[in-house]
């Protein structure tokens, strides 16, 4: 009888937890806010890198001449930039991309493994 009660109890205490699970998976990550008080907010430049070669900047195909002109434009720039590689590159091709736009600009520059939502 003992060991029937204590198989019960450990079989109730596992269902609850999987029954609680996705409620815990769900739950999005506290975001960091920004203090922006009298200030302008942030903006983001999304740059991605094709398996191709080609690149992307905010969605727009440009060629690595005309994007290093864009990062070098001195006003109206954004205050980070997000490399989204593409899954397939090899990691050192996703480098020397990475090193690449370093040395064209010196706006910060963030390697972005998974896409995430951006709010305008």
């Amino acid at each position: 009888m003992p060991l029937v009660l204590s198989f019960g109890a450990v079989v109730l205490t596992l269902m609850t937890f999987l029954a609680s699970l996705p409620l815990v998976v769900q739950k999005t990550p506290p975001t960091r806010q920004r203090n922006i008080s009298g200030a302008s907010a942030r903006t983001r430049w999304l740059v991605v890198r094709s398996l191709g070669g080609s690149w992307y900047l905010n969605g727009q195909p440009m060629s690595a001449a005309l994007l290093s002109r864009q990062l070098d434009q001195r006003e109206g720039g954004p205050d980070e930039l997000l490399l989204l590689p593409s899954s397939a590159l090899p990691a050192s091709a996703v480098a020397s991309d990475l090193a690449w736009l370093r040395r064209q600009s010196s706006i910060p520059v963030r390697l972005q493994a998974v896409p995430e939502v951006i709010a305008p």
